[in-house]
Formats: C-alpha cells, structure tokens, sequence
C-alpha cells in the first residue's frame, strides 16, 4: 500500500466530434468511476467547450468537469466568470472547475498572442471578484455580475518557471503537461511552493494536476507505441519551458536528438497527423515514453499512477485525442481504476 494519496484519474477530451457524442463519452466516463473530466477550448478547431461542458453537465451527477483549457484572450474575464458560473449553476455544488491558459490553438488560428503571465493573474482577480458578488475594476471598466454566480476553483496551466509560480500565487491549483520524470515534477513543485510562499499559505489543499499520455495493452511495447507521438510533443514544450540547468541532461540529449532528425517530417505533416504518424514514432525512444507518459499492462499503469502520489500529484488527466476514444476510455476504467481503488 501507498503512504502517499494515490492520485485519483481523470480524462482530457477534445470536442473534435458531435456534442451528442462528447455527452455519451461523459456519461461513460461518470460509468466507469472516473473522477473528473476536461474538454479542451480552441472554436477553431473544436465545437464549443462550454456547450459541451453544458450538455455533460446535464447528463452526468456527480464527476467533476472542467476547462482544459480556456484562455482570457478569446473570452473575456467576465465571460470566463459568467460561462463557468452558468455551468457550476447548472452542475451542482463542487463539480465544475476553470482550467485556464496563456491559448494555444485557440488564440493563434485567430492571429493574436497569447495571454501574459500577468494577465492570466489578473483574469483570475477579475473572476474572483465577480463570483464573490463584488464590483471589480478591469481595465477602464467597473465590473459586476448581475446575478449571484457560484465561485468556481481556478486552475492554471503552467510549465514554466514563472508560471509556474504564479499558479502557486494565484491559483487554487495547477494543470501540468511536463511528463512524469521525479526531478522535474519536483522542479515545479518547489516553483509552486515559491508561488505560495508569495501569497502567504502553503501546499495544503492545493491541488496538482498532471496531464500524462496513458495507454494500456497487454503487451507492454504496443501500448508504448500508442504513445510515443503524443509523449514526444510533451518532451518538446517541457524542453522550452525548463531552464536547461534544471532539465535531466540525459532527457535534454534525447529531445534535443530527437528535435534534429524528426523536424523534417513534423513539417510536412498537420499538429494531429504528427502526433500518431508512424513515421515519426519510429524515431522517439523508448526513454521519451517513461518520462512523459505512462504505458504498459493496466498493473504497470496503476503502479505508475500510485508512484505519482509520491511526487505530489494529486490527479493524472489521461487525454483521449484518438479518433475513436471510447474503446480506450472504457479499456482504462475497467482494467485500470480497480486497481487504484483497491491501492488507496
């Protein structure tokens, strides 16, 4: 048995499909025991977020759902605080939860940049604020919800040092994309610690959520495989978020080789074909998987998942971007979360 909490698991989808179908996908996921789900936010790529949160909302009762993530540059602070007031409204008390971002897609395919550390800070104020009941000035603008709003817990996505620690100062927890390797979840846990050190509390209470690519398969190295394109993606952005002194130098050798012979095919292939390419899987090691996802028999995914407790994490959100989830959705929830209940 774990002395650590095992980290409770929960699953990340895109809205990439019909909203009837991200309905069903969230009342099996309720089914199975999964403890919390996040839709992804990009209106270019994706149908809407909040609807899909809304219509998961109405056929689902108790799993926690949330953004993962939205962004204050295509929606507005008070936006944000209505759209998750509205859905918490419509959830119950305690299942939704804002996950919120600098953008990515979102922001880029309408050709603005992506929000500032400062301003992510400054959206969360501002949501407070108007979920509280109180008149907030943004901007030139004095603020105010006419209607008496539930609060929602904000979640930052954070990588980056800086980030990282403002999650840890203004957050009520954070969203990480940064793999699963020990020293680099502890770097960003002491770098959340400093962020809330800044406000004046501690870590108790605050809780740490790690986006893993997870796969499970009776052979081992077939459920690496399913993985390695998303992993190597992780291995990418944590390379550039991660000062070079603090990232592992023998996963700084393997990104920066696996960044040289890859940039060719990434080029000629859109961000999806890349993340499941043959092609390029062939030229991500087996040591990217260990370290930015999580693959193997449903006994090595739940050993793996109860190790992260030890690394402080408190929830794993396993993402589901393959074009048919469902067959891995329910994979998971059978073989799997058995498992970590019967280890807590």
């Amino acid at each position: 048995m774990s002395l650590a909490p095992v980290p409770t698991l929960a699953v990340g989808l895109h809205p990439d499909r019909p909203l009837t179908e991200v309905g069903d996908l969230a009342v099996s996921a309720e089914r199975l025991g999964f403890e919390a789900l996040w839709i992804a936010d990009s209106q270019s790529l994706f149908r809407d977020a909040y609807a899909a949160l809304a219509l998961a909302a109405e056929r689902t009762s108790a799993i926690r759902l949330g953004t993962g993530v939205t962004n204050p540059i295509t929606r507005h602070p008070a936006v944000i605080a209505g759209g998750l007031g509205s859905l918490a409204e419509l959830a119950g008390p305690g299942r939704m939860v804002l996950g919120i971002g600098t953008g990515e897609t979102a922001v880029e395919s309408i050709g603005r940049k992506r929000a500032t550390i400062a301003r992510m800070e400054e959206t969360a104020r501002v949501v407070r604020g108007l979920q509280s009941g109180a008149e907030v000035e943004h901007g030139e603008a004095t603020l105010r919800l006419g209607w008496p709003s539930p609060t929602v817990p904000i979640v930052f996505a954070s990588s980056g040092p800086k980030s990282l620690r403002a999650a840890g100062r203004s957050g009520d927890g954070v969203y990480l994309k940064l793999g699963v390797h020990p020293e680099v979840l502890g770097w960003a846990r002491d770098r959340l610690a400093e962020g809330r050190g800044d406000a004046g509390t501690t870590m108790e209470g605050y809780r740490v959520h790690a986006m893993v690519p997870v796969a499970v398969d009776d052979d081992p190295a077939a459920a690496r495989d399913e993985v390695r394109g998303f992993a190597a993606a992780i291995a990418r952005a944590a390379a550039r978020a991660i000062p070079p002194e603090h990232l592992p130098a023998e996963l700084g050798e393997l990104i920066a080789e696996l960044e040289r012979v890859s940039s060719e095919a990434r080029e000629r292939q859109s961000y999806v074909e890349w993340l499941h390419s043959p092609e390029y899987a062939q030229l991500i090691p087996d040591e990217i998987v260990r370290s930015f996802a999580i693959a193997g028999t449903a006994e090595e995914v739940a050993r793996r998942v109860v190790e992260l407790g030890a690394h402080g994490i408190d929830e794993v959100i396993a993402p589901l971007t393959m074009a048919d989830p469902a067959p891995v959705l329910e994979r998971i929830g059978t073989d799997v979360l058995p498992l970590l209940r019967a280890s807590a």
